[in-house]
């Protein structure tokens, strides 16, 4: 069942990104020309290394969690999930560390990889002892949420990243003095030269904004009845603006593509909300039923 909170949020993020892509619309190289700061914007730097880690922290958590909810399982299942989820939590922990060390600190090299897989085994190690320390039945709670979670996460990124392939749109940053290879984002351009490899023609959509509206999905995660959801919805939406922004600040991205990657994720979000039975939004003061349960529990219907 949709509750009117997220129906609300839904009719809400529809007019506003309508609204929004059709001023952007005429206005995308405008835009870009008055923001692009990529050399000394210390905002623009911090957003490009770390405004996609939501993505990856939902996913290690989501992992974490059905990680842990098997351990009294029978042994076939728990072979099974803990196979994928240790994958995802392995993959998920790795990205973390490695995207901050380089993106954040300018470090390469094999030894980078190597000190982001052993920080990563031992995050993932302490988690599952903290994780062990709470029982299964309270933990179970929230097993469609997680799995809800791990399905965005993979969708909006394969969306994303199939997306940037066939479209071919030249980033901002990559275009000559007279702009003349600007093309608007509804004219796909197709597979350019090296379209598979050329970071320069994968400007449409931008995949840290799909990444960086995830921080929404931890919203899942919190008590329903409780004012930590609204508090959550505020941090999300502020750091999705943050990490939007700055990707047409570095030049990487135009307004329409950073638009186009939150719309990607939240539809994903919605979606596959609705298929795993997870209410994302609560409705506290018309729904009775949502008052009838225990207010630290998260509330699947």
């Amino acid at each position: 069942m949709t509750t009117k909170g997220t129906k609300r949020f839904i009719w809400g993020f529809l007019m506003l990104w309508v609204v929004f892509m059709a001023i952007f619309t005429f206005y995308d190289l405008n835009l870009s020309k008055a923001l692009y700061n990529e050399h000394e914007s210390q905002f623009g730097w911090f957003f490009e290394a770390f405004g996609e880690h939501p993505a990856f922290f939902v996913l290690f958590a989501a992992s974490s969690i059905l990680f842990s909810t098997v351990r009294n399982e029978r042994l076939v299942k728990k072979i099974v999930v803990r196979l994928v989820s240790g994958l995802f939590i392995l993959l998920s922990g790795f990205s973390i560390i490695s995207i901050a060390l380089m993106r954040g600190y300018g470090l390469a090299g094999n030894n980078v990889m190597l000190i982001s897989i052993a920080i990563a085994v031992l995050i993932a190690t302490l988690s599952q002892w903290l994780l062990n320390r709470i029982a299964v039945q309270t933990l179970s709670q929230y097993n469609r949420a997680a799995w809800a979670a791990i399905v965005i996460v993979f969708a909006e990124i394969l969306l994303v990243n199939v997306l940037k392939i066939f479209w071919g749109r030249m980033r901002f940053r990559n275009m000559e003095g007279d702009y003349s290879m600007f093309t608007s984002w509804f004219l796909p351009q197709g597979i350019q030269e090296n379209g598979v490899t050329s970071e320069a023609y994968k400007s449409f959509p931008s995949g840290h904004s799909a990444n960086g509206w995830t921080m929404m999905l931890w919203m899942l995660f919190m008590p329903f009845a409780s004012k930590w959801r609204n508090i959550m919805l505020v941090c999300a939406v502020v750091w999705g603006i943050c990490t939007s922004t700055s990707r047409v600040i570095m030049g990487d991205h135009f307004a329409t593509d950073v638009l186009f990657g939150a719309f990607i994720t939240i539809t994903c979000m919605l979606l596959f909300c609705k298929l795993f039975k997870v209410d994302l939004y609560p409705d506290l003061h018309n729904d009775s039923s949502v008052q009838l349960k225990d207010i630290n529990a998260p509330y699947f219907r």
